[in-house]
């Protein structure tokens, strides 16, 4: 009989866990030092924003099967919220060929927006008495109005472990300190955890993020980054005329959402991301905090400035670092260990896995159950155990991302953290990058 045990109970892993249950699977044990929704994960969050246009063919192809899947799966239906997505940027207008491409081939409907008339139409002042002349200066966008938009993601989570518990997985509050391997042949055996338990099975899949390379010696291939997250707290009459405004993802200054149920705005600054660098280990280590680099809020605020000036100077209500885990490719790491049977790898979610949270688990658990031939040999070729790629990885490599002044940075070398709330001395015309 298959045991299988799944490390890390976040996106991949209760997605995982999920499939192989639905595939009819009956011992399956998930290990997480908490409960769902994990702190850890990067999936405990608001919200998430589900494209289904990404620069990769390969990618937007897979995105429109997921997005199948958020409209119709019951587990996942209730946590999406399609209300499109407006695309920007100032200066990278080839940004928009490929995506308009992609839209035209699959006769998904968007809009090309060309002056501040057209952004201020889709995303309204939150307060009406408030200069609105430099909104959206010298923007240009595409309005993508269906197929895409956010999904509560948090609450996807707990939707899942809900399911797989009435499925019969089981989950196990702990961590695991280590995956033991078969003396003779080096395959797997089970788990153990730092409680001291030990958990035998002849199937382990590792799907803990940016906590995966605690586990094994991934040799370069993943690489944990953080971003930064902001809130800000409207008023009802605020939040209301911004109910069921799109997405809207800026190249040049980053991302926010509608308001949610408590009335936060959302907002993130666009970056190629933070790594915390251990150079005695050779690995980026991630810590937690509910601060953010006080250049993050600066970057933020100024964002906040072209879109909603009214609110640049006001108060967070909640700051965080978010942390995931890139390959050197940006490509997921799915597929079976080469030198341990059992140990299945389902990681590497390169800042771009929840979208795909509803199928990414069917392809992990494929690799699981049938070996990673199940696999087309598309998916097979680009999710492998790929060592060669991390060889003189550059670890401050931006890896096709934008924003801010555009280089990664180590959070070893900032020394001002903020929670974004102490705003008396905060001179908003005075903040620049």
């Amino acid at each position: 009989m298959t045991s299988i045990v799944i490390i890390g109970a976040g996106t991949f892993g209760l997605s995982t866990a999920l499939q192989l249950l639905r595939k009819g699977e009956k011992n399956v044990t998930i290990i997480d030092p908490y409960e769902t929704p994990s702190p850890l994960s990067a999936g405990n969050d608001v919200n998430k924003i589900l494209q289904s246009s990404v620069e990769e063919k390969f990618y937007s192809e897979l995105a429109l099967k997921s997005l199948d899947l958020w409209q119709n799966d019951p587990v996942f239906k209730p946590a999406l919220h399609e209300t499109g997505i407006l695309y920007t940027t100032e200066k990278d207008f080839a940004y928009f060929k490929e995506r308009k491409q992609f839209l035209d081939e699959k006769a998904i409907q968007y809009k090309s927006l060309k002056d501040q008339l057209d952004f201020t139409k889709l995303i309204p002042s939150v307060d009406d008495g408030s200069d609105q002349s430099k909104r959206f200066q010298e923007w240009e966008g595409l309005y993508q109005q269906e197929k895409c938009g956010w999904v509560y993601a948090a609450e996807v989570l707990r939707l899942i472990a809900t399911e797989v518990k009435r499925l019969g997985g089981k989950f196990v509050r702990d961590a695991v300190d280590e995956i033991l391997y078969d003396e003779k042949d080096n395959s797997v055996v089970g788990v153990r955890t730092y409680s001291g338990e030990i958990f035998h099975s002849n199937k382990v899949v590792v799907a803990a993020g940016a906590q995966s390379y605690r586990l094994l010696d991934f040799e370069g291939q993943l690489l944990a980054k953080c971003w930064t997250v902001s809130h800000i707290r409207l008023s009802p009459e605020q939040a209301e005329k911004l109910r069921e405004i799109p997405v809207v993802l800026s190249l040049d200054h980053g991302f926010f959402f509608e308001p949610d149920s408590n009335n936060d705005l959302k907002i993130c600054n666009e970056f190629p991301g933070y790594i915390n660098w251990d150079d005695t280990i050779k690995e980026s280590v991630p810590v937690y905090k509910n601060l953010i680099p006080k250049e993050a809020e600066t970057y933020t605020r100024l964002f906040l400035k072209e879109v909603f000036p009214e609110l640049s100077d006001k108060p967070f209500s909640l700051t965080k670092i978010c942390w995931c885990t890139d390959t050197p490719d940006r490509h997921f790491l799915i597929g079976s260990h080469p030198d341990h049977r059992g140990l299945i790898l389902g990681t590497g979610d390169s800042g771009q896995g929840f979208k795909f949270c509803p199928i990414v688990g069917h392809y992990i658990s494929k690799v699981v159950l049938e070996g990673d031939e199940a696999l087309d040999p598309v998916k097979r070729e680009a999710w492998k155990w790929r060592p060669e790629t991390a060889k003189n990885r550059d670890i401050f490599d931006v890896q096709g991302r934008d924003g801010g002044i555009n280089i990664i940075k180590d959070l070893k070398d900032i020394s001002e953290w903020t929670d974004g709330k102490d705003i008396g001395k905060l001179d908003i015309n005075a903040l620049t990058i």
